[in-house]
């Protein structure tokens, strides 16, 4: 079964909060046991230091033995712990004699290696049952009492570890219980704002995605956040409008293309059943069958520059790398136009190198770019308007440069006039300006040959821009 994104993170947060909490809560319980037994050890030995003053005491006779075994009885009742002293004879002396517990003698519940390690000058701090002789773990200090630098007795403390570690349940129960409802209000929390951050988005640009791909170009992403989701809804708003626009010129191109395709079509058809059904008399058939010549041709230009376009978007279209004279090259891309020039008055200017520079590259090509920056220059000057070409070098490249005058083209457009199928003025379109693809033959042209292309527009005109690699 697919797993979604957002069962895989909340899967991940999950388990990444359960280890942290259950290793935070181990930690507190190592250390709160471990805090709670130096705790006790600590007590143990400080009131172990007080027994042996007592017992000093007692050996000196400042205090008598009754009253050392009443002072015993109450720690013992203080710190819920059995308390045993010894003489160097291994009698207990810690009780009174009618204590129900003391036996005058050796201590069961010590052995005689402990006393033995005490009576020699070395304190005892262990824990256990000691071979069950108690009924469950007891701490177990033993200390040495020195009189005259002699050991002369000897003190014996025993603590259950029953209140530690009824004590430590407790604390592990808080700690486990505060554990379980974090890991719960993590989780929600996580999967709260993991839900309105991160799934709630991706789940509208998936839709919206889904949107587009019907063809409901207009549908956008409405998210509005300072994060990578932000810039990702951003980022699909600018390819949802890209591809929008393409949509449109796609449609546009399909419109324009279908006019230019009917209008030859529709004419030489009129023309030919005109002059197979007689309406056209013989003595004309020259000048019509020049005329269907005329819309043969346009038909072929546009188809090839339709498979052109495709060959070279394709990769498949192969350069014939070489090298020619860069003036005779402007001039020769001119002068087929020189009647429309006449024609429309126009000042053409043209500014040459002043000494020859050999460019490499396809000649054929580039001239097709020349060419088709030339043609458009004098489609949309004015009447007596102003064409100038000019050529200089920068560093190791050739600048061209096609200036005319005339309206500027809206900024608006001028990212889309390389695009395919893109016109800035559709009304070209029907009196036989081209249906907006010389330019993006030109781009990639020029692509082929590591060159660059770019337009400059303002009030005074429009310039494009293109560079040649100059032959070393």
């Amino acid at each position: 079964m697919k797993k979604s994104l957002f069962s895989k993170l909340m899967s991940t947060y999950f388990i990444i909060i359960v280890i942290s909490y259950i290793l935070v809560s181990v930690f507190l319980s190592i250390w709160f046991y471990k805090y709670y037994y130096e705790e006790k050890k600590s007590n143990l030995l400080n009131e172990a230091n007080h027994i042996k003053s007592l017992v000093i005491d007692c050996a000196n006779r400042e205090i008598n033995r009754t009253d050392m075994q009443l002072q015993l009885l109450v720690i013992e009742r203080l710190l819920n712990c059995e308390i045993t002293v010894f003489d160097s004879y291994g009698y207990e002396i810690g009780k009174p004699l009618d204590y129900p517990e003391s036996k005058n003698n050796i201590s069961s519940k010590i052995s005689k290696k402990d006393l033995l390690t005490v009576m020699d000058g070395k304190e005892i701090i262990k824990t256990g049952d000691f071979e069950d002789v108690f009924n469950s773990d007891v701490l177990t200090v033993g200390l040495p009492v020195k009189i005259s630098d002699n050991v002369s007795y000897s003190v014996f403390m025993h603590s259950p570890f029953d209140e530690v570690e009824r004590t430590i349940i407790n604390v592990f129960c808080v700690i486990w219980v505060v554990a379980f409802f974090a890991i719960m209000i993590s989780a929600f929390i996580v999967y709260y704002f993991s839900e309105k951050i991160l799934i709630i988005p991706l789940s509208n640009i998936n839709n919206t995605a889904k949107q587009i791909a019907k063809g409901e170009f207009n549908n956008r992403v409405d998210i509005v956040s300072n994060d990578e989701i932000g810039d990702l809804a951003v980022s699909f708003n600018y390819m949802a409008d890209s591809l929008e626009d393409l949509e449109n010129m796609r449609r546009s191109f399909i419109a324009n293309v279908s006019h230019e395709l009917r209008s030859p079509m529709t004419s030489i058809n009129g023309f030919v059943e005109g002059m197979i059904d007689g309406t056209i008399p013989i003595e004309k058939w020259e000048r019509y069958l020049k005329v269907v010549d005329g819309e043969s041709k346009r038909l072929i230009r546009i188809i090839n520059d339709l498979l052109d376009l495709a060959r070279l978007e394709s990769g498949e279209f192969s350069m014939r790398m070489g090298s020619f004279e860069l003036n005779e090259f402007i001039s020769d891309s001119i002068i087929k136009f020189e009647d429309r020039i006449y024609q429309k008055n126009i000042n053409m200017n043209v500014i040459l190198m002043k000494n020859g520079v050999t460019v490499k590259g396809d000649k054929d090509r580039l001239n097709q770019v020349l060419t088709n920056l030339v043609d458009n220059a004098i489609k949309f000057v004015p009447e007596g308007g102003t064409i100038e070409v000019s050529a200089v070098r920068r560093e190791d490249r050739i600048l061209v440069s096609v200036f005319n005058t005339g309206e500027p083209i809206p900024k608006e457009d001028i990212k889309y006039i390389w695009e395919r199928f893109h016109k800035v003025d559709k009304a070209r379109v029907r009196s036989g300006g081209g249906v907006g693809l010389g330019l993006s033959i030109a781009r990639q042209i020029l692509n082929q040959h590591n060159q660059t292309i770019w337009v400059e527009s303002d009030p005074s005109g429009n310039t494009f821009r293109f560079t040649l690699g100059v032959l070393k």
